[in-house]
């Protein structure tokens, strides 16, 4: 199973509002995808699963500015340092997507930008960042 892709996945389904019990399952799915398998492995009742929660990503996409609309005021985010911090160095120049998901302790964030050819300098700023919060023990971990 690929981590990273079961953590892109899960955040980008709850961050649209998936329940998270059918989120965790479909993450589980599209990270244990076989590309060598007809229909990537997925049993009748993966596919099942996986057409529930596209509802839940139609219109998303990684320059959605969606991931703050649900928030009155960054106080109200779940890590309210961290969110400022990121969005204060990063906003407008990386979306606002992932500067939530990097607010809340994600790693995948930093593959997504490389593919997305944002600058080097901007990806130094957000590990820098990263690395400050985590020093401090930030997400508790």
């Amino acid at each position: 199973m690929s981590d990273n892709i079961f953590f892109a996945a899960l955040n980008a389904l709850t961050l649209n509002g998936c329940p998270s019990e059918l989120a965790q399952s479909a993450a589980s799915i599209v990270a244990n995808d076989d590309p060598s398998k007809p229909d990537l492995g997925r049993t009748t009742e993966d596919q099942q699963i996986i057409q529930e929660t596209l509802p839940y990503l139609q219109n998303q996409t990684w320059d959605s500015t969606g991931a703050y609309d649900s928030y009155q005021t960054i106080d109200d985010t779940p890590h309210p340092l961290a969110h400022g911090q990121f969005l204060a160095n990063l906003g407008g120049l990386v979306p606002d997507n992932l500067i939530f998901a990097l607010a809340e302790g994600e790693d995948y964030p930093f593959q997504v930008m490389q593919e997305l050819g944002i600058s080097e300098d901007v990806i130094e700023r957000a590990e820098s960042i990263q690395s400050r919060l985590g020093e401090m023990n930030y997400w508790g971990e």
